[in-house]
């Protein structure tokens, strides 16, 4: 491979990079992923070099998106006007005031009146609507969170955990 075709290949994969890290307030880590190896992948089957090596540049800037995933799930939109709970990924239960979004990552939330608990999977984005509605973001997260058997959980699963901090966001949940 040419020194050329190297520097093509390098240049694209740290451009492609950073412009899909960009979006990652918004969008979650599979989906800047799949995006980028779908468009890496159809640049890398033209005819040019030029094109086609960049499409092997971003397709493994996309690909490095995952590193991502072990920053763990996130809250990034909250609209409810009532406090929310979050389990944090490395601690306890904390309640967050209306419309607070926190920095940290969380692996499950809940509000007041729900009667269950938001498993929320590595690297998967979620939002609370005005209505109190839990869900995650557009995208590839939703279809790996399904995967992993994360989402609503019922008082059933909650008991069913070694983790007992997820009883502790339960109790959260019941209107009382």
């Amino acid at each position: 491979m040419k020194n050329k075709n190297i520097v093509n290949i390098a240049t694209s994969t740290a451009s492609s990079y950073f412009i899909l890290k960009s979006t990652a307030k918004t969008i979650d880590p599979y989906t800047r992923m799949t995006t980028g190896i779908i468009i890496g992948i159809g640049m890398s089957l033209s005819e040019n070099p030029l094109i086609r090596f960049l499409g092997i540049g971003i397709s493994i800037g996309s690909i490095l998106q995952l590193v991502d995933v072990k920053q763990g799930g996130k809250l990034i939109t909250n609209d409810y006007s009532d406090k929310i709970y979050v389990l944090l990924e490395n601690g306890d239960v904390k309640s967050l005031n209306p419309y607070e979004i926190p920095s940290y990552s969380i692996d499950g939330l809940t509000i007041k009146g729900l009667n269950k608990v938001f498993k929320v999977s590595d690297g998967i984005y979620v939002k609370i609507s005005n209505t109190g509605e839990i869900s995650e973001t557009f995208g590839m997260g939703k279809v790996v969170n399904s995967i992993r058997m994360a989402g609503l959980k019922s008082k059933e699963w909650v008991l069913s955990q070694t983790d007992k901090r997820w009883e502790d966001l339960y109790q959260k949940s019941i209107k009382g």
